[in-house]
């Protein structure tokens, strides 16, 4: 029997197996909390580190700007270490035989080798990936000085998030310690792993979140009560916000106040068309107009009364975005194609930006566009068939989402509509999601077939419309999405699955390049939606130039042409984008 103590204390001079945690050999001395804190990486975790900041750095739907790839790749990076920590955990788990010194001295030196340059051709690989998507969309390569700026703001990143998981494995230890004087270690650890993530969830969800939220209507709050440059009260009586209106000037909001002060009037359509035009009539309750949707709703009823608006020939109810905007490319459509002999309403549900009344006024925003169509529609529905106007649903993003609150599926959009036109529709919206997960199999998610085309149809660019070649019915429904919009194809199911979309042969303006990485591609399109109108028209979340022949193919006004939608397509592309 060997004389050598079982508990022998290895050498100090001896180097700390490769991904040894914090825990130092039995008889041990005691080892500082700094020297465990930041103790040697793991090996495997800087392997996976290195590949997620490469797969951080692949391409999306959309460019993006330096600052925003920075910060995913340093995520992806902290993310890949976590994974290969696990890795190495599990792995220890097993009886394998260990690698000696030797072997562990040459990986860390073929490490510190490779990984720096895989690093700097990943950088690399980013700014052609990005270049690859902006020559897509139709914008400017950026320069290899674009990846020293990526590397700028990686880096840091991902050691704060390195920090952030060691003071959470501190602090999951700790309780773990306590609970283990009283209940099974496994259990104790368990129990710990639980406890901090309920924590760090309620942390999030709760009083970051909550201050947020006051943080951004103490702000928006601010701006929404305020009126832009150069937009003044209107004086025609057909217009909200006017000394006759029953939703005064100071209850419209900004975006509200901005609606109905500007537009074409009579004057500009009969210039624009050659033919006598009516002044259009444009309707709208701000928040302050009620306290519920279903009181902003009534009151825009009796605006559309008040102006005679149900004697128009065309009646557009529209969806509007969080902080209460109508798109004017859309909106002014429809006022040329008509002459003037149109009615627009809108309701506001909320003050603030749609990413964030995504999170705190979905609701709001379903609730608002149910009741504003069911009270217009109560209304329409009991006028002579022979002259009420011809009924349209339209809703860019949030808008979207909005209106077609107030349509449980596809069959009641076209039966109670004469027509719809529905852009840049979130993914969590219905029936949206219903009528594409029944598409005619074979066609792409980013651009479906429903039930032939007959009256619901999908479409990237005007033309999309004519397909499929059969006749496209009374009432028209037009959905238009392009195959690179993230707000489009944002999902929480990016987190764990790969969409069809990404899936299927990629739609215009999608990099083939792009692949799905869990978490990661999530991480991308979240980021994405925030440039989606940084780029040209036609392309993201710009659908603007695409309006005028949207509108003018769904609602058919008569005696209006091709030729007219290309002069008017010419004409709207002077408008500011808001």
């Amino acid at each position: 029997m060997s004389n050598t103590p079982k508990n022998r204390r290895r050498p100090a001079s001896a180097p700390a197996p490769a991904g040894a945690g914090d825990l130092d050999e039995v008889g041990a001395a005691p080892v500082s909390w700094w020297r465990r804190f930041f103790s040697r990486p793991n090996f495997l975790g800087l392997v996976f580190a290195a590949l997620a900041f490469q797969w951080a750095l692949t391409p999306s739907l959309l460019p993006r700007p330096w600052l925003f790839e920075g910060v995913i790749a340093g995520i992806g990076a902290a993310l890949g270490y976590g994974l290969g920590c696990f890795l190495s955990w599990l792995i220890r788990q097993f009886p394998l035989r260990e690698r000696g010194p030797v072997f562990k001295h040459r990986a860390w030196v073929g490490l510190a080798i490779i990984g720096p340059i895989y690093l700097v051709v990943s950088l690399l690989l980013g700014v052609g990936w990005q270049n690859e998507v902006r020559t897509l969309v139709g914008m400017a390569d950026e320069g290899l000085a674009t990846a020293f700026e990526v590397a700028v703001v990686a880096v840091p990143v991902a050691i704060g998030c390195w920090l952030l998981g060691r003071v959470l494995r501190r602090f999951n230890g700790w309780i773990a310690r306590h609970l283990g004087r009283f209940i099974p270690r496994p259990v104790a650890w368990t129990g710990a792993v639980v406890i901090v993530g309920a924590v760090i969830y309620f942390a999030v969800t709760g009083v970051i979140f909550n201050a947020f939220v006051v943080a951004m209507n103490n702000i928006y709050a601010g701006t929404n009560a305020s009126t832009r440059d150069g937009i003044e009260q209107p004086s025609s009586a057909l217009r909200s916000g006017s000394r006759a209106s029953f939703s005064p000037w100071s209850t419209l909001g900004m975006e509200g106040r901005n609606f109905v002060a500007r537009g074409p009037n009579s004057t500009e359509i009969t210039n624009f068309t050659g033919k006598p035009a009516l002044q259009p009539i444009r309707v709208y309750v701000g928040l302050d107009g009620a306290d519920t949707a279903a009181g902003r709703a009534k009151i825009a009823v009796q605006e559309l009364e008040r102006t005679d608006a149900f004697s128009r020939k065309v009646l557009v109810v529209a969806g509007t975005t969080g902080t209460g905007w109508l798109e004017p490319q859309s909106v002014d459509s429809v006022e040329y194609e008509w002459g003037g002999d149109s009615a627009i309403v809108g309701i506001q549900y909320s003050f603030l930006p749609s990413w964030i009344s995504t999170l705190v006024d979905a609701d709001k925003a379903r609730e608002a566009g149910n009741a504003l169509f069911d009270a217009v529609y109560a209304a329409w529905v009991k006028l002579p068939q022979a002259t009420r106007p011809k009924l349209i649903a339209y809703g860019l993003s949030l808008g979207s989402f909005s209106i077609q609150g107030a349509f449980p599926d596809a069959a009641d959009l076209t039966s109670r509509t004469q027509g719809a036109v529905l852009v840049g529709t979130p993914n969590f919206s219905q029936p949206w999601g219903r009528i594409s997960a029944d598409r005619e199999p074979g066609s792409p998610q980013w651009q479906p077939v429903y039930e032939a085309g007959k009256q619901i149809r999908f479409a990237g660019v005007p033309t999309d419309l004519a397909t499929p070649a059969s006749a496209w019915s009374g009432p028209r429904v037009a959905y238009f999405q392009h195959a690179n919009d993230p707000v489009v194809w944002w999902s929480p199911q990016l987190l764990v699955e790969e969409p069809d979309w990404l899936a299927e042969p990629p739609g215009p303006g999608r990099t083939p390049t792009m692949r799905y990485y869990p978490i990661l591609t999530f991480l991308q399109v979240t980021v994405d939606q925030f440039t989606g109108v940084d780029v040209p028209q036609g392309q993201g979340h710009n659908y603007g130039t695409s309006m005028p022949a949207a509108f003018a193919q769904v609602t058919q006004p008569p005696g209006w042409t091709e030729a007219d939608t290309v002069r008017l397509e010419k004409l709207i592309a002077t408008l500011p984008v808001e």
